[in-house]
């Protein structure tokens, strides 16, 4: 039974409850704080935290999801059609900087803070709470769909406990490395999270050791609806391939870490092409 790849997705789902929690723990948070904040009947010209709540709870989002940013960056994210002057921007940013001070000492802190990755920083507790944390409910699902699709035959195949969660964290560790090698061709790096990198590792690993193993899939395309088989090399091919199409040519959506799939993906098939395919472990 393959006991390791369901506890890894019970401890996505468990995580994933806490940063539900913590949601909605800081949407009451920033709303009573911006509200109090409104309170004031006379602030400065250039104090729009408090001129306007919802610009508020969303500056004090922007900064607890993205503690690598800077206020100035965050300042010209929502004010770059503004032509403030340097002196405004300085008062701008005293006043955030003051705002976010009171609300940190009132309040905790998300716990996204304390999961994500920074690739500039190569944390290797990082590279495993990341891994374990996702964005959001659609983010969680599928990665444990496709988890669960490729995981446990894999588990059951390696016979070892041990040899399958050492697999999983040469896994994890390439990925997280990968990205942060990547911030010194990249123009702008997000904190990553999600368990996508071991998804396309897995993929890679079933590849590897089973690549003539069929894999159901369901094609719905206008009329056509049918479900089919292919074999786990060309399922694989496709999603690695098309992931490090759009990491070339630079035509995927930001917001996704397609060097933590592409690596996934390789890293997990080198993996199993390299290490694990020996005489005791007979390929399908």
């Amino acid at each position: 039974m393959p006991v390791i790849s369901y506890l890894i997705v019970l401890v996505c789902i468990v995580v994933y409850y806490f940063q539900y929690q913590s949601d909605l723990s800081f949407e009451a948070n920033s709303s009573s704080f911006c509200h109090q904040l409104q309170k004031n009947k006379m602030p400065d010209a250039m104090d729009k935290m408090v001129a306007d709540q919802y610009l508020c709870q969303q500056i004090l989002k922007r900064i607890e999801e993205r503690p690598d940013l800077t206020v100035e960056e965050i300042i010209n994210e929502y004010f770059w059609f503004q032509d403030l002057t340097a002196l405004q921007i300085n008062k701008l940013t005293a006043f955030i900087k003051q705002h976010y001070a009171r609300y940190n000492d009132r309040y905790p802190a998300h716990i996204d803070k304390d999961l994500m990755y920074f690739p500039e920083t190569l944390n290797p507790v990082k590279m495993l709470t990341s891994s374990l944390a996702h964005a959001d409910i659609w983010h969680i699902a599928g990665n444990i769909i496709f988890f669960l699709a490729f995981a446990p035959a894999i588990e059951i195949l390696l016979a070892s406990a041990w040899l399958y969660i050492a697999s999983c964290l040469i896994i994890i560790v390439s990925t997280s490395i990968a990205y942060t090698v990547s911030v010194f061709v990249m123009a702008d790096s997000l904190p990553a999270l999600g368990l996508s990198g071991l998804v396309m590792g897995m993929m890679g690993l079933f590849a590897a050791l089973m690549p003539r193993e069929k894999i159901k899939v369901f094609i719905w395309l206008l009329f056509f609806v049918r479900n089919i088989s292919v074999p786990a090399w060309i399922l694989a091919l496709w999603y690695i391939g098309l992931d490090s199409l759009d990491l070339l040519l630079g035509t995927g959506d930001p917001s996704i870490n397609l060097v933590a799939h592409v690596s996934g993906g390789v890293t997990g098939y080198l993996l199993g092409h390299i290490w694990l395919k020996t005489d005791r472990l007979k390929t399908i």
